[in-house]
């Protein structure tokens, strides 16, 4: 893994009664061993990204970025338990058939699917200095607040666990060799929908009833998020994001394997840290964007971005597709690509 360069630790958000943001100063305090604390950094960018640009700031029309490079991205970052798995099966004894193999299986795939989080922090956090982020000429990024900051790195932790453990749970050929084949990508969309239409049904319920507001109301104290804050909740919403919806969703799509669940996994934590980047590019997700697209169902970056920004009156209640808000009337229109070609005409 290549070495990175440190990024410049941006200025204090300070608390004042104008301030629409929280007191941000974890930051300030030098860097700690802490793997916590090295983890949390990564999704640090340069001062400027937490500040408005300003109405004459302007990046040209939105980037187009191709879906391919983000597929090499996943499979070269995620596939590596799989292939080692694959490899020690096959090219030697060595069997998964007793407790301490097994321990090490697991070791082996909750440390790589960590790593490989922290790469998608590092991409994504490298692309918005590239490309900018969607109304920063209004508002820049918001960062994770003092007083969530120890829940939102924890929970980080917590939710790549669960993930990985739900895939051991319900992979039943876990010890065998992986099996994948040309309808992997198909069955894991299918899961995506699936993930999607169970999110989708939980997350208008608790916009659209006041008793259920509370599970959610959390998750909105960011209207400008980045890829850490798309686990900012309470437990209720944890529970059912983490663990029930991707239950659900495997008990109504054809059976996976392993290797099948573990690629659900590493696609799935890609497209929910992208979709709270605010990445201002035309940037759709990997396996279901260039097949809805032509449908106008495809997920980009600022369709959960302009969720975020109108908060409890937001749309665009899916985060892996655009499926669910089309056939119940939900999807909100993009704004960024609007707002330049009338800058550019002179209004």
């Amino acid at each position: 893994m290549a070495a990175m360069n440190p990024v410049s630790s941006p200025e204090p958000i300070p608390t004042t009664k104008k301030s629409y943001r929280p007191t941000s100063t974890w930051h300030l305090k030098p860097p700690t061993r802490n793997p916590l604390n090295q983890i949390e950094r990564l999704d640090l960018g340069p001062p400027e990204m937490y500040e408005a640009r300003g109405p004459e700031w302007d990046r040209g029309p939105m980037p187009n970025h191709p879906m391919w490079r983000e597929n090499l991205f996943v499979l070269r970052w995620a596939v590596w338990p799989i292939v080692i798995q694959w490899a020690l099966l096959c090219y030697t004894d060595i069997q998964i058939d007793s407790t301490f193999a097994q321990i090490v299986q697991v070791f082996l795939y909750q440390g790589w699917f960590m790593a490989y989080a922290t790469r998608i922090f590092v991409r994504l956090q490298r692309f918005m200095k590239v490309y900018g982020t969607l109304n920063e000429g209004k508002r820049g990024r918001d960062m994770i607040a003092d007083v969530h900051r120890d829940r939102v790195t924890l929970s980080l932790v917590i939710f790549l666990i669960v993930r990985i453990s739900g895939v051991f749970v319900l992979g039943k050929d876990r010890s065998a060799v992986p099996s994948l084949s040309v309808w992997s990508p198909v069955k894991i969309g299918l899961f995506q929908i699936a993930l999607d239409y169970f999110f989708y049904v939980y997350h208008r319920l608790t916009h659209d009833f006041d008793s259920l507001w509370f599970i959610h109301q959390k998750h909105h104290a960011t209207k400008a998020p980045t890829p850490s804050l798309a686990i900012l909740a309470d437990n209720y919403q944890e529970a059912l994001e983490i663990a029930i919806i991707p239950f659900l969703a495997s008990q109504v799509v054809p059976e996976m394997s392993f290797a099948e669940l573990y690629g659900a996994a590493a696609y799935t934590v890609y497209v929910e840290a992208l979709g709270h980047s605010g990445i201002r590019a035309y940037w759709g997700t990997p396996i279901l964007g260039p097949v809805l697209k032509p449908l106008g169902m495809d997920l980009v970056v600022e369709d959960h971005d302009l969720h975020h920004r109108y908060g409890r009156g937001g749309k665009n209640f899916g985060k892996q597709t655009r499926i669910w808000d089309t056939l119940f009337g939900t999807t909100a229109p993009r704004e960024e690509e609007r707002i330049y070609e009338m800058k550019k005409a002179g209004y």
